[in-house]
C-alpha cells in the first residue's frame, strides 16, 4: 500500500510539471509570436515613417517651386510632377485676401496611383510688390551736379555727366548695389566722369552699351591718360579697385529702360479723389489746407500739417507745395493734366512725420509745363517713388528714399541723397514682369483627401 501510494505522488508531481512545463511553453511561445509581430509592426511602422518623411518632403518641394513661379507672375496650378523617389501636385487658389494665394501641396511615395505614403500641406502666401531694384533712372539725359551722394544703382538711357566730388555707394550695408549702367550708344562719351568721384563700395560696375556689337572692353579704371572716350576720364575715380570699367558692353545690364515702372494708366484709374478746380472744396479733409490759385492754375499747399489719408489723389491742374509743410499721413499725388510753369514744384522745407521723412509718391503723367514738370527747391525730405514723365529738377539740401524716375532730361544739382528704398508707400501697380517677394501667412500639414 505505501509503495501504491508513492508510486502515485510521484506520479502526480510529474503530471504537474509536466503541465507547467506545458504552460510555460505555451506564455513562452505567445511572448516570443508577440515579440515577433511586435518587430515585424515596428519595421513596418519604421519603413512606413521613412515612406511618410519622403512624401512631406516631396510636398514641400512642391510649395518651393510654386512659390519660386509666384515671382514670375505665374498663379497657374501644377499638375502631377516626377520629383525624386515620388510625385507631387499643387492647385493655387486666389485668397483670402488682396494679392494672397491659398497654395496646397500633395506629395506621394512613390507615384500617385500606387501611393504607399502621402502627406499634404496647406500654405497661405502674399506676393508682396515688386520695387525696382535702381535708385535713379533717367530715360533722356542727366546730369549729377556736385557734393552728390547716391546709395544704390544709376540706369540710363542716354549720357549721364557726373560733376565734382559725387559719390556713389550702396542703399544698405552688404547690399552692393553701387554701379552705373546705360544703354547710349553714340560716339561721345556715354558717362562722362567729373574730378573726385568715389565709388564707396567694392564689386561695382561702370558699363556703357556704346559699339555693343564689338567685344566687350573690360578693364579696372585708367589712373594715367584715358584712352577708350565712352566712358570718360576714368582717372578720376577715387577707388578704383572698388570698380571694373566696361565698355562696349553686351549684357542685359545695359538693356534700354522703361520708364516709368509703375503702370500709371492703373494708378489714375484706381485714384480715390479726382481733384479739379470745381469739386476740390467737396473732398473730404482736403480744404481749408489746399486752395487754387487761378492766376498760376496751380493747386496749393502752403504752411500746414496735413494728412492726405493713405489716398491717390489725381489732379487735373499742377500742385504747388510751398514752405513749411509737414505731411502727417501717406500718400500718393498724380498729376495727370495742365498748364503751368510746374506740373508738381515743391519750394522749401517738406518733411513728414516718418523720421523726418514725407511717405509720398509723387507722379507727373501728363500735362504741359513750361519749366519742369517736377521741380524740388530746398530742404525736402521725401520717402516714396517719384516719376516725371518729361524734364525734372532737383535743387539743393534735397534727401530722397525710394526710387527716381526721370523720362526724359533731368539736373540733380548740390548737395543731393538719394537712397534706394524698398520701402515704398502704398501699394502702387508695378508693370508686368518686374519681380516681388512673397511672404508665408501660414504653414500646415492637412489631412490628403
Amino acid at each position: 500500500m505505501l509503495r501504491f501510494h508513492l508510486i502515485k505522488q510521484i506520479t502526480e508531481k510529474k503530471g504537474i510539471t509536466f503541465i507547467m512545463a506545458m504552460f510555460l511553453f505555451i506564455i513562452l511561445s505567445l511572448i516570443t509570436f508577440g515579440l515577433v509581430q511586435l518587430v515585424r509592426y515596428e519595421s513596418r511602422q519604421s519603413a512606413y515613417g521613412n515612406l511618410s518623411e519622403k512624401a512631406l518632403y516631396i510636398a514641400e518641394a512642391g510649395i518651393e517651386r510654386k512659390i519660386a513661379e509666384l515671382k514670375e507672375d505665374n498663379t497657374s496650378s501644377i499638375s502631377l510632377t516626377k520629383y525624386g523617389e515620388g510625385e507631387f501636385e499643387v492647385s493655387v487658389v486666389a485668397g483670402p485676401g488682396s494679392d494672397e494665394y491659398t497654395l496646397e501641396s500633395t506629395g506621394y511615395v512613390p507615384s500617385k496611383s500606387k501611393w504607399k505614403a502621402r502627406r499634404k500641406l496647406r500654405v497661405v502666401v502674399r506676393v508682396l510688390p515688386s520695387v525696382p531694384s535702381h535708385a535713379l533712372a533717367f530715360g533722356g539725359d542727366a546730369v549729377i551736379e556736385s557734393n552728390v551722394t547716391i546709395r544704390g544703382t544709376i540706369r540710363s538711357n542716354r549720357k549721364i555727366v557726373i560733376g565734382s566730388n559725387v559719390t556713389i555707394t550702396e542703399s544698405e550695408p552688404g547690399k552692393g548695389d553701387a554701379s552705373i549702367y546705360t544703354s547710349y550708344d553714340k560716339d561721345d562719351p556715354a558717362i562722362s566722369i567729373g574730378t573726385n568721384f568715389h565709388v564707396a563700395v567694392p564689386g561695382q560696375y561702370i558699363k556703357s552699351r556704346r559699339n555693343s556689337s564689338l567685344s566687350p572692353n573690360q578693364h579696372p579704371p585708367y589712373s594715367g591718360s584715358d584712352p577708350t572716350p565712352q566712358i570718360y576720364d576714368e582717372t578720376n575715380i577715387v577707388e578704383k579697385t572698388n570698380v571694373t570699367i566696361v565698355e562696349n558692353d553686351n549684357s542685359s545690364d545695359t538693356d534700354p529702360i522703361q520708364v516709368p515702372s509703375v503702370d500709371t494708366a492703373t494708378l489714375v484709374a484706381n485714384a480715390d479723389y479726382t481733384v479739379t478746380p470745381s469739386n476740390y472744396t467737396s473732398i473730404p479733409g482736403f480744404t481749408p489746407a489746399w486752395s487754387w490759385d487761378s492766376k498760376d492754375n496751380v493747386f496749393e499747399l502752403n504752411a500746414s500739417n496735413w494728412d492726405p489719408g493713405g489716398k491717390i489723389y489725381n489732379f487735373t491742374e499742377g500742385i504747388k507745395i510751398v514752405s513749411n509743410v509737414t505731411f502727417t499721413g501717406e500718400g500718393t499725388f498724380i498729376v495727370s493734366d495742365g498748364e503751368a510753369d510746374y506740373g508738381i514744384e515743391l519750394r522749401q522745407n517738406v518733411d513728414g512725420v516718418y523720421d523726418g521723412y514725407a511717405r509720398l509718391n509723387l507722379l507727373v503723367v501728363g500735362g504741359d509745363w513750361d519749366e519742369y514738370d517736377i521741380w524740388m527747391r530746398q530742404n525736402i525730405y521725401i520717402q516714396g517713388y517719384i516719376f516725371g514723365k518729361s524734364t525734372s529738377t532737383v535743387e539743393s539740401n534735397v534727401n530722397i528714399k525710394g526710387i527716381v524716375e526721370i523720362g526724359d532730361e533731368s539736373t540733380i544739382n548740390s548737395n543731393i541723397t538719394i537712397e534706394h528704398s524698398d520701402d515704398i508707400p502704398m501699394d502702387l501697380p508695378w508693370q508686368q514682369g518686374s519681380t516681388g517677394g512673397i511672404e508665408i501667412i501660414s504653414w500646415q500639414e492637412i489631412k490628403p483627401d
